[in-house]
């Protein structure tokens, strides 16, 4: 995996009415295959800097965008506009079921790179938990 492009990750998440925030820059891959495009860069934990993570970001030729990200607290999460689908949060306390609907979904990339924008909302047991926004944006690195 050869990480020629800087990849913006801005998360942000309200909680009734309290705002949360989240930025990343970091390095990452982004390749082409079968007409999906795929962002991969690693995570590292705050908590334990030796706890890493593996990121995908799938962007679906259909417009679904799917977000895999792989280690000791793992997930696979699907979006798609105007659907809610279940997926489940594996944590080092156990699993958890949660319900993803997804309000809106902005895709404006090329193969140069360029912007993913998606807001959704999870809930736990059908209780809303959370509203979410989430903002990517991937250019390649000068030499």
């Amino acid at each position: 995996m050869e990480e020629n492009y800087i990849l913006s990750v801005k998360g942000i998440q309200t909680v009734e009415d309290s705002n949360d925030s989240v930025e990343l820059k970091t390095m990452a891959s982004y390749v082409t295959k079968n007409g999906s495009r795929y962002i991969t860069y690693k995570e590292y934990d705050v908590q334990d800097p030796k706890k890493k993570y593996r990121t995908t970001v799938k962007v679906g030729k259909d417009g679904i965008v799917t977000v895999m990200k792989g280690g000791e607290e793992s997930h696979n999460m699907i979006l798609e506009k105007g659907v809610r689908h279940k997926c489940e949060y594996v944590t080092s306390y156990g699993i958890i079921s949660l319900g993803v609907y997804t309000e809106d979904i902005n895709i404006d990339l090329d193969d140069n790179g360029g912007e993913l924008t998606v807001r959704y909302s999870i809930d736990i047991q059908s209780e809303l938990a959370s509203t979410n926004e989430l903002h990517l944006q991937i250019k390649e690195a000068k030499q």
